[in-house]
């Protein structure tokens, strides 16, 4: 019975492990690296912040732009040691340039999925005083 156990546990696992893939960014695709600079309100603290990027913001950008994909990034070490970024993940250049054509020129149909964006969210006084980003676009090759 433990042998007979033991092998169905095996297969199992061997069929699990075999189905687990990691994630990988292709080649062709875009990543921009958005360095956040935010003031808090001072009734917020930074833990209200990362928990709103990370489970409000960063789906619900997901949702409006089709395409992309986000992640929330603590600074570790180096110039931006303590600081936080968002690493956005456009399946190609074609995607980001669906939205983004040129630097800092949105089209209508970006401007359409912020307005959505920003709906979705609501009213995110409560948390932030001021929210911008400093950012480069990289191509993966």
């Amino acid at each position: 019975m433990k042998t007979k156990t033991f092998l169905l546990l095996c297969v199992f696992l061997g069929f699990g492990l075999t189905q687990l893939s990691g994630q990988t960014i292709p080649k062709g695709a875009v990543i921009g690296f958005h360095v956040v600079n935010m003031t808090l309100n001072p009734n917020a603290t930074m833990n209200q912040a990362m928990d709103f990027l990370i489970n409000k913001y960063i789906p619900a950008s997901e949702k409006c732009f089709p395409g992309t994909k986000l992640f929330l990034l603590s600074g570790d070490r180096g110039e931006s040691k303590f600081k936080v970024a968002i690493m956005e993940v456009f399946e190609s250049v074609q995607v980001r340039n669906k939205y983004y054509p040129s630097e800092d020129k949105p089209t209508p149909e970006a401007e359409a999925a912020s307005k959505k964006l920003q709906d979705s969210l609501g009213d995110t006084s409560n948390l932030f005083i001021d929210y911008s980003t400093v950012y480069t676009d990289w191509i993966v090759k």
